[in-house]
């Protein structure tokens, strides 16, 4: 049997309600045993349920997930931002049955770039700390050394670049690649430290790992001009190191909370999620201890004239 809103119980966080409503959050399908059925997120929850509704009219996997819908809750947010990480930690945390299930590694390794005496940059694979400082760039997360080595060759291979140089072969002089004209030739000295640096950084840049741009914790800041079916106008994301501690209704309950948590283990998917609102510009920011405003360091870094 396909599932129908006249059949499910609709709630806004334990509330009963008669209608979804047509702004941000994260909606949550529950099965009349109260299991967690599925968690996702939308910037139109109404309009999103309503599709799920239709494509459970088809036969298959999501035909199997809505004919089991008892009750339908919702968590509103201010906007997107705070419904993906709402949406990205809940997935993790609670384990619904038709979520992609995320994979736990319990050790990673990523690579830090350090220099030769030669000025060349070289890539190195280190123990990944999931909490504490992060004071460098890295690149990449990886299940062990052996994806970092083979990453790096898969890299010299595709863009001419010199694994000697790099410090991944020995020797001295041209590199046999180089003789088959697979390397630029930063080996025999026909490509300077620069171009050979800046070609290392360019391919590795879509796996970086910021260094933290701040002095400590941090509020992003998300609201909504026009709030609409009880949405939130605005909301504050607690971040530091950048780790999401939760969400917030106002600075000063994220400030008053701050000192009761442990350190929250880094998350990929949650450092691009924070990434991005900064690189976009998206999110005001605030110290999270004065609630005084901050500069965005990554956009005034995109803002400089070259």
């Amino acid at each position: 049997m396909n599932a129908d809103l006249k059949t499910i119980t609709l709630s806004v966080e334990g509330e009963t309600t008669v209608k979804l409503p047509r702004c941000s959050g994260v909606y949550r399908f529950f099965d009349d045993s109260g299991s967690l059925l599925y968690v996702g997120k939308s910037v139109d929850i109404h309009s999103r349920v309503g599709q799920h509704l239709n494509e459970g009219r088809k036969p298959g996997r999501h035909q199997r997930l809505m004919s089991q819908v008892s009750r339908i809750d919702c968590h509103l947010t201010a906007g997107e931002i705070g419904a993906l990480l709402i949406e990205n930690a809940a997935i993790k945390a609670e384990v619904p049955m038709f979520n992609r299930r995320q994979r736990q590694l319990r050790r990673l390794w990523t690579i830090q770039l350090t220099n030769s005496q030669d000025g060349f940059l070289q890539p190195n694979a280190i123990d990944f700390a999931p909490t504490g400082r992060r004071v460098t760039d890295t690149f990449g997360l990886f299940a062990n050394k052996h994806r970092i080595i083979a990453t790096i060759q898969n890299l010299a291979r595709n863009h001419a670049l010199c694994l000697r140089v790099m410090g991944l072969e020995r020797g001295t002089g041209a590199c046999f690649q180089h003789q088959l004209g697979r390397c630029d030739g930063a080996c025999a000295g026909q490509e300077s430290i620069a171009s050979h640096n800046a070609r290392l950084l360019e391919n590795l840049d879509r796996q970086r790992i910021a260094a933290w741009p701040f002095s400590g914790p941090i509020l992003l800041a998300e609201e909504t001009i026009r709030p609409i079916d009880d949405q939130p106008a605005q909301q504050y994301h607690l971040v530091d190191q950048w780790a999401w501690y939760g969400c917030f209704a106002t600075a000063k309950r994220a400030t008053a909370t701050l000192e009761k948590f442990s350190n929250v283990a880094f998350d990929r998917d949650a450092y691009r999620l924070i990434y991005s609102a900064l690189f976009k510009g998206r999110v005001g920011l605030l110290d999270a201890r004065d609630h005084q405003l901050l500069v965005n360091p990554i956009l005034a870094a995109r803002q400089v004239p070259s």
